[in-house]
């Protein structure tokens, strides 16, 4: 797996007061591979340790040709997941075919990292 930073991304940008920043739970934009640079639209302020929870179990629940779709509130960023492949789609692009996938395993080991981070940081 590459190494992923996961951080809190400041969205307010310097205009509130440090009690009434909102953070986004995402990945740092900079480590990520040309190709994934959508990947950096998984940024949201309502990641909590359940919601990735719940991704992670449905995900594991798929058998045969069964897909399971999930799209990041508040952004344009779709994950498909098949029992052997993740297909990650940025609506924002004119491209009918995915921004880039994974192999299985390698989705569930980064949504797992990544609920451990937002379990650390909530």
């Amino acid at each position: 797996m590459n190494n992923y930073i996961f951080e809190k991304i400041d969205t307010s940008y310097g205009t509130m007061s440090p009690e009434e920043v909102i953070y986004d739970y995402g990945v740092n934009y900079d480590c990520l591979e040309e190709n994934e640079k959508s990947l950096f639209n998984i940024a949201w302020h309502g990641w909590t340790v359940k919601e990735i929870q719940t991704i992670i179990d449905n995900a594991k629940k798929i058998i045969n040709k069964e897909v399971y779709d999930y799209t990041v509130p508040g952004s344009e960023l779709a994950i498909s997941v098949d029992k052997d492949y993740v297909y990650f789609f940025d609506w924002r692009t004119s491209e009918e075919e995915e921004e880039f996938s994974w192999e299985f395993v390698k989705f569930i080991n980064f949504m797992e990292a990544f609920k451990i981070f937002v379990r650390d940081n909530e």
